[in-house]
């Protein structure tokens, strides 16, 4: 188990990482953020799940866990000193409109040594359907944010034939820690969108569990990093039975100095045939600073699967950028317009049109703060 740990946070060094969750000297003191519900179609219960409960929840998935020091961390705080969300479909409803949830952290918990301890819960009942945008909004921007730490837990479980989409956008600015587990049965259908804007150090990591044949699970996200922010998106997919098909879409962004990482590992369990896994990350570097590492994984064990992956990591197209300066356009908004293009692939295909606009107003503000 340790040397799986080790590898799968090769970018992000463990002994950091144990740095930034408090060390053994418990250097950290408990907070609380404000969660703001809009929904009215849906059970929502605004208390975290208690870790025995998460914990017992979560016993199947220990091969896939292996152990993640994160999980760990989060399932250790005292339940007292955690907040969170759960949310319940029952059988056949179909939630109307958008389930939104915004997490605000305030003023006065911006302080030295601050962290926050989150646990959401989904689950959607047989043929369920439910569409939730999770957004984190920034900590107070002061110097004490560079040293307040966010370790959020998600459970998803959908049944039979249920439903879920997920948007989830991070713009902390302070370190982001963020662990998701997805179960899924028989003809589910799951997908999450992550939208990472403005993060000191971000490590995010998604588990999914392909459990009963017939489920489908799509993974898109979009990373954008500068200065010497650090984001690192680990995903482990694993198809453990036949006629299961994933899909994950990644791009990103990095500028000034800045370091960001993506390793997408795709599991086909031995008889899961008929598995169907696709695996796209594309990455643009802004400077010679900056870096990007991709690590596209697949371990098949099936030999009747359609697997296949890309990833490239390249720089602006200097042509379009010219052609733009020929009609006008200053180079600052043409590199700018150029990445907006790059990244709106991503936005396009959320299937939650309202938010779309949102999106695309942040990813441009974010780019014009950089």
């Amino acid at each position: 188990m340790e040397r799986i740990v080790k590898e799968r946070y090769r970018y992000t060094p463990l002994g950091t990482l144990r740095e930034r969750l408090g060390g053994d000297a418990g250097t950290f003191h408990s907070a609380l953020a404000e969660l703001d519900i809009e929904a009215s179609n849906c059970l929502c219960r605004k208390n975290a799940v208690a870790a025995a409960d998460l914990t017992a929840a979560l016993q199947t998935q220990t091969e896939i866990l292996a152990g993640d020091p994160l999980v760990a961390d989060n399932l250790a705080t005292e339940d007292r000193l955690t907040q969170g969300l759960q949310i319940e479909i029952p059988d056949n409803y179909r939630a109307e409109g958008v389930l939104y949830v915004h997490v605000r952290y305030p003023e006065q918990g911006a302080q030295h040594g601050t962290k926050y301890v989150q646990r959401f819960t989904i689950r959607a009942g047989r043929n369920a359907q439910v569409r939730i945008a999770l957004y984190h909004h920034p900590v107070p921007a002061t110097e004490a944010a560079l040293q307040t730490v966010i370790n959020s837990l998600t459970l998803i479980d959908a049944a039979d034939g249920a439903q879920v989409e997920l948007i989830e956008v991070a713009e902390s600015r302070a370190t982001y820690l963020s662990s998701s587990v997805c179960r899924q049965h028989n003809d589910s259908n799951v997908k999450v969108t992550t939208i990472d804007l403005d993060n000191a150090y971000l490590r995010r990591n998604q588990f999914i569990a392909l459990e009963q044949q017939g489920a489908e699970c799509t993974l898109e996200g979009i990373y954008i990093t500068d200065g010497e922010q650090h984001c690192d998106n680990y995903i482990r997919m694993h198809h453990a039975v036949p006629h299961c098909t994933s899909h994950q879409f990644f791009k990103g962004v990095a500028e000034g100095a800045s370091h960001a990482a993506f390793t997408g590992h795709v599991y086909v369990a031995p008889g899961a045939q008929q598995t169907v896994a696709l695996q796209e990350n594309h990455n643009i570097v802004l400077t010679d600073q900056a870096r990007i590492d991709t690590r596209p994984q697949l371990e098949i064990y099936a030999d009747d699967v359609k697997c296949n992956h890309g990833a490239t990591i390249g720089r602006l197209d200097p042509e379009a950028i010219y052609y733009m300066r020929q009609r006008g356009i200053s180079i600052e908004a043409a590199k700018r317009l150029q990445i907006e293009g790059f990244i709106d692939e991503i936005i396009d295909r959320s299937h939650i049109d309202e938010l779309s606009h949102l999106l695309r107003e942040k990813v441009s503000k974010r780019l014009q703060n950089s």
